[in-house]
């Protein structure tokens, strides 16, 4: 109790601050690789105690993490507590989740559950939540395991989907709508970011299977809309040979769709992304883009509350939960 005390103290100043933080508002298939877990059913919203629980999430302007609070705020109502989510200004402003964080744990909420813009930046302020009683849900990118088990940092779990399968399911789809032979480049999301590096695992892992296939190019698009449009177009010009492209994210697809209509290649490239937000439906019901991968973000936020709620009443959490991936397709769409 000195210690969470001292710790709430040395944190005060830093409250006062973002105390203007506030709620964002922005806008199952059977899985072939993985299988979707459930958490341990919780207490219903009658008996659970009023428990206060911080979704911290990345980008507010990305409609995947819209749909995540969602699912969280939902789940939340369902079993009588309150979600507080809050989301950072872009994909790259680490230090703005550390302040959130930190801000949180003057607060004092009963849980925090995390999707960490940066893998190894946010486990030291996680140890801090740590140290202050509080149990922390990694969700989507996962924390960097090195990194955790340097600084004694124990998560109560990792709610999210299998990237690198995720990454793999894109890759063979691309590659079949090539007919197995071409080349292909990728956008990628932030360098050193799990999620991104577990993507680009999978899609190289895909496109080896396929001898006739060559990825030509790889650049970092931060998941950012405008950066992607401003790489590919310049890819383009260097490579006008490539006839597929895998985006690590659909704002990074939106944004390589919008410089292949300037260009007048539209039709000329395959694209695939991930995460199935209502843009990426949209393009692809348009005949823009080729398909997504489905990871069901508001599953992930309805799981991580649950979960949550659930070691809050004592009850036992599985250590992993994964969701269910799907490759979205305009047939799919259709049904």
């Amino acid at each position: 109790m000195v210690r969470r005390v001292i710790l709430l103290s040395a944190l005060c100043a830093l409250a006062v601050g973002l105390a203007s933080c506030g709620q964002s508002k922005v806008e199952d298939t059977a899985d072939p690789v993985a299988k979707t877990a459930t958490a341990p059913p919780a207490s219903d919203a009658k008996e659970s105690p009023s428990y206060r629980i911080a979704l911290v999430m990345k980008a507010g302007s990305n409609p995947f993490f819209a749909a995540m609070e969602a699912g969280a705020v939902e789940a939340g109502k369902e079993l009588g507590v309150e979600v507080l989510p809050r989301t950072i200004t872009d994909e790259s402003q680490d230090q703005q989740q550390i302040d959130i964080v930190d801000a949180m744990i003057v607060d004092q909420v009963d849980a925090i559950l995390i999707a960490p813009a940066n893998s190894k930046s946010l486990v030291q302020p996680l140890l801090r939540a740590q140290e202050a009683g509080i149990p922390i849900i990694n969700v989507d990118n996962r924390l960097d395991g090195a990194a955790m088990e340097q600084a004694g940092l124990e998560l109560l779990a990792y709610i999210g989907a299998d990237n690198e399968a995720g990454g793999l399911l894109a890759g063979r789809h691309l590659c079949e709508l090539l007919g197995g032979a071409g080349k292909v480049a990728m956008l990628e999301g932030r360098r050193g970011v799990d999620n991104a590096e577990a993507r680009k695992r999978g899609f190289e892992a895909a496109c080896a299977e396929y001898p006739d296939i060559q990825i030509v190019v790889s650049e970092a698009a931060d998941w950012e809309l405008q950066i992607a449009q401003d790489k590919f177009a310049g890819i383009m010009v260097a490579h006008p040979e490539i006839q597929g492209l895998f985006c690590a994210n659909d704002n990074m697809a939106l944004g390589a769709l919008a410089a292949m209509d300037e260009a007048g290649k539209l039709a000329d490239i395959k694209v695939v992304s991930y995460d199935n937000i209502q843009a990426a439906q949209d393009a692809i019901k348009a005949g823009r883009l080729a398909a997504t991968i489905e990871q069901n973000p508001g599953q992930m936020g309805a799981e991580a509350v649950r979960a949550a709620v659930a070691h809050l009443n004592g009850e036992a959490v599985e250590a992993e939960i994964l969701v269910a991936l799907e490759v979205i397709t305009a047939e799919s769409l259709a049904d």
